[in-house]
């Protein structure tokens, strides 16, 4: 996953307030249960030094920028200076409420978050009429774009267009030789195909899901790989036959679309393990550190499973620097500690590294590795 989106958070000398908060509404007085939540953090973000300016605009996102009206989520907010940097929208609640006044900020949870996400795009079809749908990668369970289409049938068809009197096709001819209506679908779904590779563009989507009639999805797929759109199709129950049939769509789209992110980590994971056996990855923090600093990393490697997380050494003039201890750094007077997984990403984010979540049997997991640019052996001589 690339760690671009979170640089804006990195664009500050100052200390940085953190605080991820569960705002699902999802009762009737969720608006005092999270004014709660928040008045908790805020007295702790200002135990720990947080300005009062930082602390007022934090409240504002609060109350201004977690406004969502369905299921349970979260929101991840970021403050310095009295200036909102960043509120991301979590498609869970955190674990717990958390608040970090540090010099770098706690952001772990949303490259997590957006690393179970994936753009994709939904396809409802029958025969003649379609429903496309796009979905970006955020936790907001409305699609981006709505395109409907509907396509010819053997009731509005040009049948002058296709024969005439006296041609086996024309008036009286024999339509079922002539095959008019697999002719028909197979131009609709072309038409269809069309469309959806322009739902794939919007969003640079990772994968198709599409459910509905069996034989216009195998001419659909057909026309998508004409187009030479080689991303992965995954066929679903639903479709387009009543509320019913959509419900059961989107809920079997919803399942393809976790265990195809669950498949894309295992691919990660899986070379990583290869990558190691050719010293081209290391495991663990210790030896993930130095390779950090060196801006060696290519795919940086977290749990999200921070129970008992140490703290690392930092650097204020050197943010791709990290090291367990301060004198390993060029300038001990700049350094500072910090939760190890906010330093880790940090320095990822400021080499361009890549991001990955580490997982046990598809749950999240402690543990931490690298993907290295080239190999180590190369890099040492």
């Amino acid at each position: 996953m690339d760690l671009g989106f979170l640089r804006p958070l990195y664009d500050n000398d100052a200390p940085v307030a953190s605080v991820l908060l569960d705002t699902s509404r999802d009762t009737t007085d969720a608006d005092k249960k999270i004014e709660l939540r928040w008045r908790h953090l805020r007295e702790e973000l200002a135990a720990r030094g947080a300005d009062e300016a930082t602390l007022e605009v934090l409240g504002e996102a609060v109350r201004d920028k977690t406004s969502r009206a369905f299921g349970p989520h979260g929101h991840a907010l970021y403050a310095s200076g009295g200036e909102l940097l960043a509120a991301y929208t979590l498609s869970e609640p955190p674990d717990q409420d958390r608040a970090l006044w540090a010099p770098v900020p706690d952001a772990l949870p949303v490259a997590v978050d957006r690393g179970r996400l994936m753009p994709y795009v939904l396809v409802a079809l029958d025969r003649v009429k379609a429903k496309v749908y796009s979905y970006a990668a955020e936790p907001d369970p409305r699609p981006v774009s709505e395109r409907d289409f509907t396509g010819a049938d053997l009731h509005n068809i040009d049948t002058m267009g296709r024969g005439g009197p006296g041609s086996e096709g024309g008036y009286g001819g024999n339509f079922v030789r002539k095959q008019y209506h697999l002719e028909t679908w197979r131009e609709n779904t072309a038409r269809l195909a069309e469309m959806v590779r322009e739902a794939v563009a919007e969003i640079d989507a990772r994968i198709i899901i599409v459910g509905g009639d069996d034989e216009a999805i195998a001419y659909l797929r057909e026309n998508i790989q004409e187009r030479k759109l080689s991303i992965p199709i995954r066929v679903v129950p639903g479709g387009r036959g009543g509320p019913d049939a959509q419900e059961r769509l989107h809920q079997a789209a919803a399942q393809a679309l976790h265990e195809f992110v669950l498949d894309s980590h295992e691919e990660v994971l899986e070379e990583f393990e290869q990558k190691l056996a050719q010293d081209q990855a290391v495991r663990g923090t210790e030896p993930t550190l130095p390779m950090l600093s060196e801006a060696r990393v290519r795919t940086l490697l977290l749990g999200a499973e921070r129970n008992g997380e140490p703290e690392l050494w930092g650097s204020r003039t050197a943010p791709v620097l990290v090291a367990a201890r301060p004198e390993e750094l060029d300038d001990p007077d700049a350094a500072f500690r910090a939760p190890a997984s906010a330093l880790m990403l940090r320095s990822a984010v400021m080499s361009d590294a890549g991001f990955a979540e580490v997982l046990r049997d598809g749950e999240p997991a402690q543990g931490s590795g690298a993907i290295l640019r080239f190999p180590r052996q190369r890099a040492e001589r």
